[in-house]
Parts: C-alpha cells; sequence; structure tokens
C-alpha cells in the first residue's frame, strides 16, 4: 500500500475502501503514483470509490477545504466577465469570492495549477482552492453565466432600430450560447430570447409580426405569454439569424419552411424545431423546445392515481395487443408512450419507435423517424419494423387506416403495439377506429385499452392559499353541497407570485381516464360503434372519467376547480 499514492491510503483509512478492492488494479495503481487524474479515472472505472469520497480524500492529502456544492454562492459579475465559460468548463474551475487579499476558487484537480497562476496575476491576489466534485462546479459555473447574461429585455435595448443588420455572415455558433457575450446586437437577441425561454422551461417560442413592432410570446405551462417587443425594423434580421442557424432558405420568403437546430444553453441540449409561415405582416416564426438532457420519467411520475396506474401497467406488461393514449396535441401523450416503453425490458424485448419526428434519442431502442418526402411513411415503417423481429412497436400516431389494419395485424401476431391517437375521449377513440374502417371485432379483440389524458395547471405551492369556491362551480364538477360538506377539505388556488410570473400556476401535471376492454365491453363494441353506449357501459365497470380524476386532483390540492372545468366536459 505503500508505494501507491498516499490517496489511495486515505481512501482506505477514512472512506471505506477496502485493500482488496484494490488487488486487481496493482499495475494501475503503481502507474498513477503521481497522477491523481488518471487514479481517479481507474477507481471510479471499476467502482472501487464514488466521486465524492475520491475528492474529500483528495482534500485531505492537500489540506484543503471540501465542500459538497455551491448553491448558496452568489454570483460576481466581475468573475463571468473576466472568465469565458469554456476556459472555466474546459478547466473546471470558477471563482467563489473575493476577500481583500483571497480569492477562494472552487476546483476539482489542485494539481491543474495555470488558472489558478492567471487568476493570482489578474487580481493581485492570494488563492484558496475549494476542492468539490465536477458536477457541482460545472452547476456553480452555469448559474453564474446564467445569472450574469443579459436579460432579453437588456439585449432589446441594445438594438440599433436605425441599422438594419442586413448581413448576417457568421454562421458558426458559440459553444454555449451563454458564451456569446461579444456578438452583434441581433444575435445577442435571438441566443437571449432562447436563453430565457430555456431558463422559464417554456414549450415553444411565439415570434409575431405586426404592423408596428414584433411580439415575442412563450408557452408555458401550455398558456402563451408574452415577454417582449421588439422594433419592427429588425424583424427581418431576427427571422434571417433564426432560418441560418436552423439551416433554412433566407430568400424563400413566401412559402412556409421547416427546420431544427441543436443548441447548448447553460450546459443543457435543446432541440429546437423551427417553422416559419409567411402572413400579411410578414414571417411567423415558432420554435419548439425538446430538452433533450431530460431523463425519461417513470410512469409513476405522470400523477395517475393508483386506481388507473395499477391496471394501466397490468396492461403495458401484456404479451400482445394495442394499447392507445388519446388526447389533443401538447397532453403529453409521447411523454406518456415513452414512460411505459421505460417499464419494459428492452434488454430481453426489441422496441421499435416509429415517429415523426423522433422526440428523445435513447439508447437501447432502434428509432425509426417518418419521412413521407421520402416515401417513408408510418405503414411503410411500420411494414418494415415487423421484418425486424420485434416484440413490442411504438407507432408515434394512428393517423390512417392504412396503418392502423397494420397495427392490428401486429397485435393479432403477437406483437405489442402502442399508439396515440386524436379523440377527445377513451370511448370516442373505439368510434374513431370503427370510422376508420377497422371491424368491430378486430377493435374488440385486439385493443387492450386506452388511456385518454390531459394536462392541467397545478397550483403554484409558493402562493397557495385555500378558498370557499362558487356552489354552482361544485354543482358543475357534480360536487352537491351535501357532499362538500362531508368532504371537509379545502379548496385551493394561487394568488400570484414572481416565482409563477403572478399566474397563480407552476408546472403541469396530467389527469386519466383509463377504458380496459374487459368481456362486457367486447360484446358492447361488437353491438354498437357509438361512443356514448361505449362510455355507458364503461362507467358501469368502474371507468374514472377525465373529469371524476380531475376532481379527485382538485381534492388534494393539486390544480383548481377553474382549470378542470376548462380542460374536461362531461
Amino acid at each position: 500500500m505503500n508505494t501507491y499514492h498516499p490517496v489511495v491510503e486515505i481512501l482506505v483509512k477514512s472512506f471505506g475502501t477496502s485493500p482488496e478492492s484494490l488487488e486487481p488494479l496493482h499495475e494501475q495503481m503503481l502507474a498513477y503514483r503521481e497522477n491523481t487524474e488518471g487514479l481517479k479515472e481507474a477507481l471510479l472505472k471499476h467502482k472501487v470509490t464514488s466521486e465524492a469520497a475520491f475528492q474529500q480524500a483528495l482534500a485531505s492529502y492537500y489540506e484543503l477545504d471540501y465542500r459538497e456544492n455551491f448553491d448558496d454562492i452568489a454570483v460576481v459579475r466581475e468573475f463571468t466577465e473576466f472568465i469565458p465559460i469554456r476556459y472555466a468548463k474546459k478547466n473546471v474551475f470558477f471563482p467563489l469570492k473575493k476577500d481583500r487579499n483571497n480569492l477562494e476558487v472552487a476546483i476539482t484537480n489542485p494539481e491543474l495549477s495555470h488558472p489558478l497562476d492567471d487568476l493570482a496575476r489578474h487580481f493581485k491576489c492570494h488563492i484558496e482552492p475549494v476542492i468539490s466534485h465536477k458536477q457541482a462546479v460545472l452547476d456553480l459555473i452555469n448559474r453564474a453565466y446564467d445569472e450574469s447574461s443579459a436579460s432579453t429585455e437588456e439585449a432589446v435595448d441594445q438594438l440599433d432600430s436605425e441599422e438594419t443588420f442586413e448581413n448576417i455572415l457568421a454562421v458558426e455558433e458559440p459553444e454555449d450560447l451563454l458564451d456569446a457575450t461579444d456578438e452583434e446586437p441581433v444575435k445577442r437577441l435571438v441566443n437571449s430570447l432562447l436563453w430565457q425561454a430555456a431558463k422559464d422551461e417554456a414549450s415553444d417560442v411565439h415570434i409575431d409580426p405586426t404592423p408596428r413592432d414584433s411580439i415575442v410570446r412563450y408557452r408555458i405551462d401550455g398558456v402563451l405569454q408574452q415577454v417582449t417587443v421588439f422594433p419592427r425594423q429588425v424583424h427581418v434580421t431576427v427571422v434571417n439569424r433564426i432560418k441560418v442557424v436552423s439551416r433554412l432558405d433566407i430568400a424563400q420568403k413566401g412559402l412556409p419552411q421547416d427546420g431544427r437546430s441543436m443548441v447548448l444553453i447553460a450546459g443543457r441540449k435543446i432541440d429546437i424545431r423551427v417553422s416559419t409561415v409567411p402572413t400579411v405582416h410578414g414571417e411567423k416564426i415558432v420554435m419548439r423546445l425538446l430538452y433533450q438532457d431530460e431523463k425519461l420519467m417513470q410512469l409513476r411520475q405522470l400523477g395517475l392515481a393508483k386506481y388507473i396506474l395499477n391496471p394501466y401497467q397490468r396492461m403495458v406488461h401484456s404479451s400482445g395487443g394495442i394499447i392507445l393514449v388519446t388526447g389533443p396535441t401538447g397532453s403529453g401523450k409521447t411523454t406518456t408512450l415513452y414512460a411505459s416503453l421505460a417499464e419494459i425490458d428492452h434488454e430481453a424485448r426489441h422496441v421499435i419507435t416509429i415517429e415523426e419526428p423522433v422526440e428523445y434519442k435513447l439508447s437501447g431502442y432502434s428509432q425509426i423517424e417518418v419521412k413521407p418526402k421520402l416515401g417513408l411513411t408510418f405503414a411503410n415503417a411500420l411494414r418494415s419494423a415487423l421484418r425486424q423481429d420485434p416484440d413490442v412497436i411504438m407507432v408515434g400516431e394512428m393517423r390512417d387506416t392504412e396503418t392502423a389494419q397494420i397495427a392490428i395485424q401486429s397485435a393479432l401476431t403477437g406483437h405489442l403495439v402502442f399508439s396515440t391517437v386524436h379523440t377527445n375521449s377513451a370511448p370516442a377513440t373505439i368510434t374513431r377506429l370503427i370510422d376508420m374502417g377497422i371491424e368491430p371485432f378486430l377493435v374488440s379483440s385486439t385493443i387492450v385499452g386506452v388511456l385518454a389524458q390531459r394536462l392541467v395547471r397545478r397550483i403554484c405551492p409558493d402562493c397557495r392559499k385555500s378558498y370557499q369556491p362558487h356552489p354552482e362551480q361544485l354543482r358543475e364538477l357534480g360536487i352537491t353541497e351535501k357532499n362538500f360538506s362531508k368532504i371537509k377539505r379545502s379548496f385551493y388556488r394561487g394568488e400570484g407570485c414572481d416565482k409563477c410570473r403572478q399566474t397563480g400556476y407552476r408546472g403541469r401535471i396530467g389527469i386519466h381516464e383509463l377504458l380496459k376492454i374487459t368481456e362486457g365491453l367486447k360484446n358492447t363494441i361488437l353491438k354498437s360503434s357509438d361512443s356514448t353506449t361505449i362510455k355507458k357501459q364503461g362507467l358501469k365497470e368502474k371507468m374514472i372519467t377525465l373529469r371524476r380524476d380531475g376532481v379527485n386532483k382538485i381534492l388534494h390540492g393539486l390544480t383548481t376547480v377553474e382549470e378542470i372545468l376548462s380542460i374536461t366536459s362531461e
């Protein structure tokens, strides 16, 4: 042991690393006697210790302080102005605070002295390193440049409305948009709009031309909110800038165009889908933001109540059949499908997805992107997928009879098929399939279940207050005053605060309706394709409707009466 780096000895003495676990790494330990970075890499690769434990042992060896995170550190703008974000991330270091003649700096590798020497020369002070793990320092760097970036309003103010900015030649994107501090005003405005949108967790950015100016709106929690206005004179240049980065034709202004771009904002990868359409006042742009760094959600995180989650999970583990998720655009159907696929062991079962476009690129799945212009339609892709020996197939949307028929045949031959349909309720989905020309006996024998869903806004936890709703609203929800006195729960709503942008809502949660295809329902479907008849039979078999599930969410203080009344109908 004495021949190893002293940090190894500290790990064994103080951090529970067993000497036996080091024996297979004997040669590597000897090779890294002088190199802590190589040593760390070898130990972490073979899971001998954790990064946090190694960094603490390193801090002990160098007699330096160790900190788990820097969440409570206030950012100093002077540091972000002096140090480029790329340099900070490359060397994983960032100054914390300056106190007279001392400068505290967060680091991960004490052997990397050049950045610290540069800081000491520039600030003419003594450096006090503080060791942490890599993610903590990167989080600090991202937060520092995030907070010190010019706001959208500042970027608009810096535009010179007298200039027309016709020539946009520099196409090269910065490594991180937060690094683009010295770009020309229009680039800075576009970067700022995207940065602010990512910060506010917006799903879409709308840029609308009007006769006098251009209005920018973000869709946050499903609702459009105006963010800023910029001068009409620079609208064309802003549009051109967005077209350049999404590889669209700048010269083509009279036809709609679709493009995409991948950007990095504060360390987050964001796939941006850009759509332009010509209007009477100029080109309107909508950018859809897909956050690639988000981990796949699990079914239990989607807000499914137990009376829906438990039977739906049993359906997901079926050996064959069709499971449909239905709801309007933007109701979270794709998220639910991916969460359903996450329940399936994709190592033991071959999972193929067919989508337009592929929203989340994942390892372990065969993902096919539909390209109708090249002749690769949902139906053609599904036919080809069936020759790839799949166990589970996810079809992004069942939009035509041909796709539906192939999906039905796939289910009949023992495949488990997931797909979506645009209908208002679970029973209406059965009617839609029959209207598309699928025989009722095929529908009843292949459909395992239909999950209808909507997204409703959550009450902001920071400004939530109880109140007494109007009796008429309660009656509309199906709650009688007699029942209300039995419930003995408070109803809640948000009063509006800075954290929820004065809306009273923050985040969204799903409400659901699950139609299980039982023997009783199979008989009903064979007799009638009417959605009302199917719904009546579903209610007899204890189906919980969207509104009923919504009422339960209200009674648990998750959303408001107004949200459920506006989203659902009975």
